[in-house]
Formats: structure tokens, C-alpha cells, sequence
């Protein structure tokens, strides 16, 4: 993904984790969908929106589809 879209995705992303609670939520989801523990999600899903981390193509096709408003 170029770096021009990822920022968008980035801060498309951040805007939707604004309210409390979503991060948390979020990484329940992704503890179901892809396994793991739901604290460490959270801790990765912090890195990224701070942008200490990338995510993966399959993280963001993934975070697209949790977040997306209903």
C-alpha cells in the first residue's frame, strides 16, 4: 500500500477509534477472528494508530471490515 493511502487509512482509522472503549473492543474482535490475547491486540492497535508500528495488509482488511460504521 503506498504511503499516501496508508496515511488515509490512518487517519480514517483514528476517527473511528475516538470514542472510548472502541480500541477494547476492537481487539476482542480481532482475538476471535485471528486468535491471540486481547490485551496484546490493544497494545498493537495503539503502536499502529501512533504510527510506532505498520499493520499488515491482512490486519487492515480486517480492521476495515470491525470498524466500519453500521
Amino acid at each position: 500500500m503506498k504511503s499516501s493511502l496508508y496515511d488515509a487509512w490512518l487517519t480514517k482509522l483514528r476517527k473511528r477509534s475516538a470514542p472510548s472503549g472502541t480500541v477494547s473492543q476492537w481487539a476482542l474482535l480481532l482475538t476471535q477472528k485471528q486468535g491471540g490475547d486481547p490485551d496484546i491486540w490493544a497494545e498493537h492497535l495503539r503502536a499502529i494508530l501512533e504510527e510506532e508500528e505498520k499493520a499488515t495488509l491482512e490486519l487492515i482488511l480486517d480492521l476495515d471490515i470491525i470498524s466500519a460504521p453500521r
